[in-house]
């Protein structure tokens, strides 16, 4: 719903890639999923019809995120242990991925821009964990 709603905070950016986070981060624990990974690459060519960007960005930086915060998870546990560790591992991936797709790109990368939202997503992100858990309850 946040990609819906365009919230601009001037040089701060806008809210929008909240929602791609949030997925990557709380569908990580499916780990490796084909079904995961295509819903996550809709949501991010989404967002990329939304915002006019070029069509597959953010569809390409959340997939990395999401595949970063599986093997980071893999390797220590420690790091994912807490909502608020593992949306906070899924936006420095979120951040770097971003990073590197606009400078690939031939585009400035304006840190700004993007560093308030991905903030935002991650403090916000214990609130919202819940939706975005697809694991089944043990019974």
């Amino acid at each position: 719903m946040l990609n819906l709603v365009s919230i601009n905070l001037g040089p701060f950016g806008s809210i929008w890639p909240a929602s791609l986070i949030w997925a990557a981060c709380g569908w990580a624990n499916q780990g490796p999923n084909a079904v995961v990974g295509l819903i996550l690459f809709g949501l991010g060519l989404w967002v990329d019809l939304l915002t006019g960007g070029p069509l597959g960005a953010w569809a390409v930086v959340a997939l990395i995120a999401h595949a970063l915060t599986i093997l980071t998870a893999r390797f220590s546990s420690a790091m994912a242990s807490t909502p608020m560790g593992s949306a906070a591992v899924t936006g420095l991936f979120f951040l770097v991925a971003a990073f590197i797709l606009s400078i690939s790109s031939g585009k400035g990368f304006n840190v700004l821009a993007i560093l308030l939202p991905i903030v935002s997503a991650v403090l916000a992100y214990p609130w919202v964990a819940a939706w975005f858990d697809l694991s089944e309850d043990e019974a």
